[in-house]
């Protein structure tokens, strides 16, 4: 697939709707909360659920969804399915990497790259399950399945198991859908989520050195 200028054009449009802050909207309309200042800083579902409230992470993590739907329903009706998985994609960087949050905290310097990375935005996890959902349901029943038989084996929090999951996605899309542009699409959803896990994975293999 050409990157013609109407899927270039369909590919900004998606990191934008992407892009939108919802963790950091929801929390606070609901509770006058900022989710960058509290918990991890990260303005996602997970964050949402811990800082604000159960109803709120769950509201979060639906919108988050929602626009990732929302940009793979556009590209579709566009130039088709190769077109929605990437905009689909696009979405899924727009959300990790706001330009609206890092824009917004352009003049925050403390706290070192893992800091950045977090309130850069959120960790895809959400967005990353709707383009999944969209491309095909089993790629996302087996990313859940292996997330939780890894949260089970570890016995610790989801960063783990949220890499160890979304790794296994990209060569999954292959192999249903022989598809390169698609599988690529995956990929880089895949990496991105992974990405921004990486600040809590360092620390989670330290806290073990240590303990």
């Amino acid at each position: 697939m050409m990157i013609s200028p109407t899927l270039l054009l369909l590919l900004i449009l998606s990191v934008l709707i992407g892009a939108v802050p919802f963790a950091v909207l929801v929390g606070r309309l609901a509770r006058g909360i900022n989710v960058q200042q509290t918990g991890s800083g990260n303005a996602g579902a997970m964050n949402t659920i811990r800082s604000v409230g159960f109803a709120a992470g769950v509201l979060v993590a639906l919108l988050d969804a929602a626009k990732a739907a929302l940009a793979m329903f556009i590209g579709q009706q566009a130039l088709g399915a190769e077109a929605a998985a990437l905009c689909g994609a696009a979405a899924v960087v727009g959300h990790c990497f706001s330009p609206y949050l890092m824009f917004a905290s352009r003049h925050q310097r403390e706290g070192g790259w893992k800091l950045w990375l977090r309130r850069a935005g959120g960790k895809g996890l959400a967005s990353g399950m709707g383009v999944l959902l969209l491309i095909d349901w089993r790629l996302l029943v087996a990313t859940l399945a292996v997330f939780f038989v890894t949260l089970l084996i570890l016995r610790k929090d989801e960063t783990w198991p949220s890499i160890i999951g979304v790794a296994v996605t990209a060569p999954l899309t292959w192999w249903l859908t022989q598809n390169v542009v698609i599988t690529i699409a995956v990929l880089v959803v895949s990496i991105v989520v992974i990405i921004k896990h990486l600040p809590d994975a360092r620390e989670g293999f330290y806290v073990d050195q240590l303990t």
